[in-house]
């Protein structure tokens, strides 16, 4: 017997939402349409790690050794090395791509010549820029195309507390940057308005684990005195510049420490009132219904709203492995 489920309340409402999003994707047709007549490589290896697991998983280890490689031969060995594992489900052009004898023949450093742009240029598409210039000629693209942006730098695994500190000071002077360069935008209403009312042009994303680099669930206390003190100065020169901050989710193991920390700062008097923040949950994880319904009472015993970003969840395959 199947039992019945009652239809959601929320059902109607989403739909809605679905058929308004729906008429804006036929309108922007003719951009989609140019963007997908421009699929190439670095477009079919995401499409094929995300449909096959065992070549996700090598492809993505293979990324992450790819910066230290140094020479064509050296990238591809580690290509036959990596997807040439027998896990890896490969396409028939990839696979005839690795059938090479030898990494230092011309089919090798072909393939190494190929793999290795399409992963560049697939980078490209989820890293706004090298420098601040780069940062904002995409940033200023995406505002002509009515989409809003919320800026990270990478390079988040601190070892250090020198590195911790400069984690910090790159933030400051990113969001004085940016901030800077918004005064100069023309106010687009679709991105840069709710109800009549102006919203935040400029918005930064942190790890809470960047700003100490000693944070662990072991050392609860210290970690949520040094890391507050400096989210503490984070805050208050994004107020100063107007800047909304999210606080992203990380692995599993600091979720609930993450949580706990941003929920005691952000009583805070200083804090209480702000409404330019948010915080992440992670859609993949079972919690996250808990800890949603947790926030929200929080919400209310706060008596000012925030943003929660709700994210597929990055690090499914990191903790699986």
């Amino acid at each position: 017997m199947v039992a019945h489920v009652p239809a959601s309340p929320y059902e109607d409402q989403t739909q809605a939402i679905a058929r308004q999003l729906l008429s804006a994707t036929r309108e922007s047709r003719s951009f989609f349409a140019q963007m997908r007549d421009q699929m190439r490589w670095d477009d079919k290896l995401l499409a094929w790690a995300m449909g096959n697991p065992g070549l996700r998983v090598q492809l993505f280890r293979f990324i992450d050794c790819l910066p230290s490689l140094r020479s064509k031969p050296e990238i591809a060995r580690h290509l036959q090395e990596y997807l040439g594992d027998k896990t890896v489900e490969l396409p028939t052009a990839l696979k005839g791509m690795l059938n090479f004898a030898n990494p230092d023949s011309m089919p090798g450093q072909i393939a190494a010549t190929t793999v290795s742009t399409a992963v560049e240029t697939l980078a490209h598409k989820y890293i706004a820029g090298e420098t601040i210039q780069q940062v904002l000629k995409t940033i200023e693209r995406l505002r002509k195309e009515k989409m809003t942006f919320t800026v990270d730098l990478l390079g988040e695994a601190v070892i250090t507390e020198a590195e911790a500190k400069s984690y910090l000071d790159r933030y400051l002077e990113l969001m004085a940057q940016l901030s800077a360069a918004a005064n100069r935008w023309s106010t687009v209403p679709q991105i840069d308005q709710a109800e009549g009312e102006p919203l935040p042009n400029v918005q930064v994303s942190v790890k809470l684990t960047a700003f100490y680099s000693q944070f662990d669930p072991l050392d609860e206390q210290g970690s949520q005195e040094r890391v507050s003190d400096r989210i503490r100065l984070l805050l208050r020169r994004a107020k100063e510049l107007g800047a909304a901050v999210h606080f992203d989710m990380e692995q599993y193991q600091y979720k609930d420490m993450t949580l706990a920390i941003l929920k005691q700062l952000l009583l805070e008097e200083e804090f209480r009132t702000r409404t330019d923040l948010g915080i992440t949950l992670q859609a993949y994880l079972r919690d996250s219904l808990h800890d949603l319904k947790d926030l929200i009472e929080w919400a209310k015993q706060r008596g000012n709203p925030l943003t929660v970003r709700l994210v597929k969840g990055a690090y499914w395959d990191q903790e699986t492995t």
